[in-house]
């Protein structure tokens, strides 16, 4: 390999390692940093640093299905009723789907995956932290907090939302070298244990959503599913539901939350007007999606075009405030988002993108802590597009792509030995 091309594959490497760290910390030094890291992969393209990977990377089955995913966008395209320029903002945001093969070709062959890995320990860290110490800030009254604040509850560099779901998939990392890194002295299994821990407490006590309490329950339950041995899988999955329950009832947040769940769902039986008590329906996720498979309805083999959400949601919502709220902006789940916009096809292809990364991702679950965590970052995916459009958010479609790629195609460590007979 020439010189130049060496510097080019070490510098996207380093770049990818920088990105994972800032993807928990900045909203807009993430795009700094993958603006960079295309321009490095697009250099070292010509000086030959990728030579023999994009063959192996282009026939996987999940680069495939991103590809086609992408390509359903680029279609629908073709009979949007926006302007060329919401059509092309939306193409520009959705293009973090060929960001996947892009991170595949580094991570492939190299411990770049690794180092990621780290970075993104680090970066939680630094938040689980500020974090904590927002929390005894208040609680000290020591005056106005003088870093960066989201707001909602305890959350630090982004929306509580966000800051919920990145921490629950801190917590499936932390956890997964703990049950399955062999190598681990025990000071640092100790030290990953309390931080997965710290981690938990932050979720159910100090930063509310549910959307937080729905993937980190799943993560903990698919984690045990594929880490736990055989006869203690049931016991395990009820233990950590018990446990899950017992925390949500002792946490004050989380029974206001899952309270107002509640009146959000009687008032929905009846949602014909703006307000019910303090459940604003125009923001209400019941309602929005209601709302949403209206707008599918009206065209679902094709869609309404890519770029035209906001315009064809918006032309029918009832009440006629919510897109003011949070629907205005995307329907709060995956696939409405992508049945409205690219119809049919775009669902098929969605589905088949979701099915391939599960699949690969399972069978690499006996991987070392890489193949354990896979299981428990999907589900993650999953549950969160449920609820959420994650491929609208900008931290999400990079952190996502960015961690599916690794855990895909990182080496991992030689099939790890079970638990209870790992080497002392």
């Amino acid at each position: 390999m020439q010189p130049l091309a060496h510097i080019l594959q070490n510098t996207a490497g380093a770049l990818l390692v920088a990105l994972a760290f800032v993807l928990p910390v900045s909203n807009a030094l993430t795009s700094v940093v993958t603006a960079v890291f295309v321009a490095a992969m697009v250099l070292g393209q010509m000086a030959g640093s990728w030579r023999g990977r994009w063959a192996v990377v282009l026939r996987h089955p999940v680069v495939m299905a991103s590809i086609a995913l992408y390509g359903s966008v680029l279609l629908a395209a073709l009979w949007t009723p926006v302007p060329w320029a919401m059509a092309g903002g939306q193409m520009l945001r959705n293009a973090s789907l060929l960001l996947l093969p892009l991170f595949a070709v580094v991570f492939m062959g190299s411990r770049w995956g690794w180092r990621c890995l780290q970075a993104f320990s680090m970066a939680m860290v630094l938040t689980l932290v500020l974090s904590l110490a927002h929390a005894l800030w208040g609680m000290v009254g020591a005056g106005a907090w003088p870093l960066p604040y989201k707001g909602g509850g305890d959350a630090i560099f982004h929306v509580h939302i966000t800051h919920n779901v990145l921490m629950s998939v801190a917590v499936v990392v932390w956890s997964s070298q703990v049950l399955a890194d062999p190598r681990l002295r025990p000071v640092v299994r100790w030290a990953l244990g309390a931080l997965a821990l710290a981690a938990m407490f932050n979720i159910l006590w100090m930063v509310p959503g549910r959307t937080g309490y729905a993937t980190l329950l799943a993560a903990l339950l698919v984690l045990a599913l594929v880490r736990c041995p055989r006869r203690w899988r049931v016991p395990c999955v009820l233990g950590i539901v018990a446990l899950c329950a017992v925390a949500l009832s002792m946490s004050d947040s989380a029974q206001g939350r899952l309270d107002r769940t509640w009146r959000e769902i009687q008032a929905f039986e009846g949602a014909d007007s703006t307000q019910r008590g303090d459940v604003n329906l125009a923001d209400h996720r019941l309602a929005i999606w209601r709302e949403a498979w209206k707008v599918v309805r009206q065209s679902p083999v094709l869609g309404h075009g890519t770029g035209s959400y906001r315009t064809v949601f918006c032309a029918s919502a009832q009440p006629a405030d919510m897109c003011l709220y949070g629907g205005g902006k995307h329907p709060h789940n995956q696939i409405l988002f992508v049945a409205i916009e690219s119809g049919v096809l775009g669902v098929a292809c969605y589905v088949a993108w979701v099915l391939a990364l599960g699949y690969g991702l399972w069978r690499r679950r006996g991987e070392g802590p890489l193949g354990a965590i896979g299981p428990g970052l999907w589900v993650v995916w999953v549950v969160y597009g449920m609820v959420d459009t994650p491929l609208q958010l900008l931290t999400e479609r990079h952190f996502f792509a960015l961690f599916f790629a690794l855990l895909l195609f990182s080496p991992t460590l030689p099939r790890s030995t079970p638990p209870e007979t790992a080497p002392r």
